[in-house]
């Protein structure tokens, strides 16, 4: 985000006549002050981000002291030094779904302030998943009122999930439109998760390495004056597939029969869940630590369909619980970053 030009930096860094220094505005519910950045305050820092998240969104200033609201910028590089991927680690450690934020420093009438821009969360509620010392507690859901982050109340929670469910009413509308315009029998389903578009004149499949792609394109990061768009360009390639009559198969104790396996796809490429995965790591790797550095590292093999697939409780509902079971490759990855039996 372009921060010096945008309508917020206007309305924080809005300063006192008589003092060039003072800062005239106050705390409210998309904006607090920090006089100082450290790390050991981390606790705090996510709570008010999840807060923001279930909110408006809002922003986190390090380097305003308080009372009077004046800036003194920051007195180290922690802030500027301090690995993201740690912070990321930290917040989805503690929170869930993830939590969207940008971090920089802003040089402000000749002092460093740093910034943490918080965007509304697309997916409503952000919820504590564990417990942070005595800030932050597991299955709480955290609201920005005006100046403090809190615990949410019946009233915001209430409107939170009616707006949620209205907006499920709404992409199911919007889908029935498009199919009721294009006529069901020309309509097709684009599975995210399996690479498959389906549709009554047969089914597409995608290749592997086009999926990611899709997900980019999805998440509306890439635009261009209006809508994701993507072009496919190529060749569509047919897959000789073997038809088998369903109708004709019999079960038999007979050794000379044809063996027909039917099962599900993760039962056979994904035989790891978390707790087996992790026993088999430790195995591995006995002085393994399952630390903030792990989960960084697992979120990350998390990403890649080769190592983890993950099924949602409803499979039409991303929102849904979900379970993740891995493949036997995602003990090799963990060799590059720990040495066996140490």
């Amino acid at each position: 985000m372009d921060f010096s030009n945008c309508e917020d930096y206007k309305k924080i860094f809005v300063f006192h006549n008589s003092y060039p220094n003072r800062i005239t505005s106050r705390e409210n519910s998309w904006l607090e002050f920090k006089e100082s950045f450290n790390w050991a305050s981390k606790s705090e820092y996510v709570k008010t981000m999840a807060a923001f998240a279930n909110n408006k969104g809002g922003f986190i200033i390090f380097g305003v002291k308080d009372q009077p609201k004046e800036i003194v910028g920051l007195i180290n590089d922690n802030f500027d030094k301090l690995d993201e991927a740690r912070i990321s680690g930290y917040v989805n450690e503690c929170f869930s779904p993830e939590i969207k934020y940008e971090k920089f420093i802003k040089q402000i009438h000749g002092k460093n302030v740093g910034i943490l821009f918080i965007p509304e969360a697309k997916h409503k509620p952000i919820i504590c998943s564990k417990n942070g010392g005595a800030v932050i507690k597991e299955a709480e859901i955290y609201y920005r009122y005006h100046g403090s982050s809190e615990k949410i109340k019946y009233s915001e929670l209430k409107l939170m999930l009616d707006q949620i469910l209205e907006e499920e009413r709404k992409n199911w509308r919007e889908h029935f439109e498009k199919i009721s315009k294009i006529g069901p029998s020309n309509a097709a389903i684009l599975d995210l998760y399996k690479g498959e578009i389906d549709g009554n004149s047969g089914t597409l499949i995608m290749d592997e390495k086009l999926i990611p792609k899709l997900k980019f394109i999805k998440d509306g990061v890439f635009r261009e004056g209006g809508k994701p768009v993507l072009k496919l360009i190529g060749d569509v390639k047919p897959v000789s597939v073997t038809p088998i009559d369903i109708t004709k198969v019999k079960i038999t104790d007979d050794p000379e029969a044809s063996a027909l396996r039917i099962t599900d796809e993760f039962l056979e490429n994904y035989p790891l869940n978390s707790k087996s995965m992790r026993e088999g790591l430790h195995k591995k790797y006995p002085g393994l630590k399952f630390n903030h550095d792990f989960f960084v590292l697992l979120k990350k093999f998390k990403e890649n369909k080769r190592l983890c697939l993950i099924r949602f409780l409803n499979p039409n509902n991303p929102k849904s619980a979900y379970t993740c079971f891995y493949s036997l490759e995602i003990l090799d990855e963990f060799d590059k970053h720990y040495k066996e039996n140490s």
